[in-house]
């Protein structure tokens, strides 16, 4: 049948069956402001591509040094990946007092929003150094001496704590498939931002990226969003159609959904992470394919295109970067079985772009997530790329739609059309008879915001 006639209020349908990867940063700022001051604040939040850039009166992010080298919070990361690998090289002739240091570090950086749920760093950074001076000493300490005193660090003059919500226990959990196999998971909530919070700082904290929070919260300030400003959080959603093991990313809503294949007498569970994509020109690769292999504190090879785009803007990138804060890959990769494997599955040195399309046809992660994912994931895998912009749901006799801008071909952005609805209608409807709401419908593609709405009951 064709496309339903239009009427207003609702309408009446019967429906029937019938290598790449070092990034690019566009950040968009939605309000331009001509205060000196705010356009300062957001010249200077890009340049550093950093999430601890807050509102005007609050402190700049604590600087250390430890075992002679300069850290600050967005190399904390390197910190969490190697308690959680036990990569030692990194600890290699630390002494007790470059230990109680990175304790002040770890401190300080969390409550500057990098912390990591589930993954508490100074007991980590306890046993790491119990393991390493208890056992070997540095020089200046006996190799039995005791491990001395607590890491518990005092937090340093003039750091203030993050004064915001509490993580949702979800943030790095899985979470039960419904039992009467609706495919909607998770829950919106919302958070009241304070002075010093940006809105990717919110974003980073619950589990969603750039793109994602934005159009979940038009009109909010991504730098300031202000004193009491009420953030969505969309973190209900329909799981991608399909087959439900692996991993499968859908493009449109910048997301990759894992469903780990469950034990014995275990109930079927999904973990869903933000990603970043390809860019204009760079596109993802669809279909199916799978994890080769995996890397820790990978090195990167630019390619040839890659440093000649660069050397064009005047950038001379060398022909590999090892591991480290420099290494735009970030510490664990997971290469993908397409093509010639250039394609990977990776971290960040810039967090800021996750949720964008940004990439050169890689899938880009939060470092805190994919370490959390790597941890998981074994060589064989199945990995399935899809281009999914609008999805359905059927749930108490309602119709729910989530829809995304869609990507095409060339990976440019474009709101999901009404004839894209009607298909899937199609396929999951079968011979039900659907009453639609045709102008709330259309207001939900327009918006394609990736919030679950109701637009239909099932007669």
């Amino acid at each position: 049948m064709g496309f339903p006639h239009l009427f207003a209020g609702s309408l009446w349908i019967k429906l029937r069956g019938a290598g790449k990867c070092e990034r690019e940063v566009s950040v968009r700022v939605r309000h331009p402001s001509a205060n000196l001051a705010r356009a300062w604040i957001c010249a200077y939040s890009m340049a550093l591509l950093s999430p601890n850039v807050r509102g005007q009166t609050a402190p700049q992010p604590p600087q250390f040094v430890v075992h002679g080298t300069s850290r600050n919070c967005s190399s904390i990361t390197q910190l969490d990946s190697a308690l959680s690998t036990d990569y030692q090289a990194f600890f290699a002739g630390w002494s007790r007092q470059d230990y109680i240091d990175a304790a002040a570090w770890s401190q300080a950086c969390a409550e500057f929003g990098w912390h990591i749920p589930g993954r508490p760093r100074l007991p980590l950074l306890e046993a790491q150094r119990d393991k390493a001076l208890g056992t070997m000493g540095t020089g200046d300490e006996s190799p039995m001496a005791s491990p001395g005193p607590s890491l518990k660090a005092p937090r340093p003059s003039g750091v203030a704590p993050l004064d915001a919500p509490t993580q949702p226990e979800s943030r790095h959990q899985a979470l039960e498939l419904p039992a009467d196999g609706s495919p909607v998971i998770g829950t919106n909530s919302t958070v009241t931002s304070h002075y010093k919070d940006t809105l990717f700082d919110i974003a980073r904290m619950y589990g969603l990226g750039y793109e994602e929070i934005i159009r979940a919260n038009p009109g909010v300030d991504i730098w300031l969003p202000g004193e009491g400003t009420r953030i969505l959080l969309p973190n209900r959603r329909i799981l991608p159609p399909g087959i439900r093991e692996g991993i499968v990313v859908n493009l449109p809503e910048h997301r990759l959904y894992y469903f780990p294949k469950p034990g014995k007498n275990q109930r079927p569970v999904v973990m869903t992470y933000p990603v970043s994509i390809g860019k204009l020109g760079d596109s993802t690769p669809l279909g199916q394919t799978y994890i080769s292999a995996k890397v820790e504190h990978p090195s990167w090879y630019p390619t040839q295109s890659i440093r000649k785009e660069h050397a064009e803007r005047g950038e001379l990138l060398p022909k590999v970067i090892g591991p480290g804060p420099d290494n735009p890959i970030g510490d664990f990769k997971m290469r993908l079985g397409f093509g010639d494997g250039t394609y990977e599955i990776h971290g960040t040195n810039k967090p800021i772009t996750v949720g964008m399309a940004s990439t050169h046809g890689c899938i880009g992660m939060y470092p805190e997530d994919l370490a959390a994912l790597y941890a998981q994931i074994t060589v064989g895998t199945p990995v399935r790329m899809i281009n999914v912009p609008v999805k359905v749901a059927w749930s108490g006799g309602a119709l729910l739609i989530e829809a995304h801008p869609a990507v095409d071909a060339p990976h440019e952005n474009s709101k999901p059309t009404l004839d894209q609805l009607a298909d899937v209608l199609r396929d999951s409807a079968q011979h039900a008879t659907v009453a639609i709401l045709w102008d709330r419908a259309r207001d939900v593609l327009e918006k394609a915001d990736g919030v679950i709405a109701t637009v239909g009951t099932q007669r």
